[in-house]
């Protein structure tokens, strides 16, 4: 009985631990309004230049300063990044794999084959990964997503 209640102390306190963390200024964020990034990126002319709620898994944040995080996508589709001036607000990187709520607009940058490779370079860098520009055949477009307010959970 004795370890039964201490592994469900020890679990309430873990799950506590953790509470959502939100950013910028304060915001009611309509959770059933959100839209996926998949369906942004079905059709993103439908969503740009425009305010709205995306919602996604985080799949990366920024080791240096905190000033972006990556949806997850699916492997055919572009990235999806939300980005913030630095120094406005500061993603932690303890929010991988963590869902995220994010008010504002998303904004489209499209690039050469250079630019992509340059690109996807540096983004390797910064998460240590291993890059191969000989695996990088066609221009990709950057779907950046410039917040208001964020909420992490």
């Amino acid at each position: 009985m004795k370890k039964t209640i201490a592994l469900t102390f020890a679990l309430l306190t873990s799950s506590i631990a953790y509470a959502s963390q939100s950013f910028g200024p304060a915001f009611d964020f309509s959770k059933s309004a959100a839209v996926t990034v998949a369906q942004v990126l079905a059709q993103p002319a439908n969503y740009l230049e425009q305010p709205f709620t995306v919602q996604g898994k985080i799949d990366a944040v920024c080791k240096k300063k905190g000033c972006w995080m990556q949806f997850a996508t699916g492997a055919a589709e572009p990235t999806f990044r939300l980005k913030v001036k630095d120094g406005d607000m500061e993603f932690p990187v303890s929010a991988k794999g963590k869902t995220a709520y994010a008010y504002g607009s998303l904004k489209a940058k499209a690039m050469t084959l250079e630019q992509s490779k340059t690109y996807l370079k540096h983004r390797a860098e910064e998460q240590g990964e291993a890059f191969d520009p000989a695996k990088v055949t066609s221009a990709i477009t950057l779907f950046q997503f410039e917040p208001v307010s964020v909420l992490i959970e």
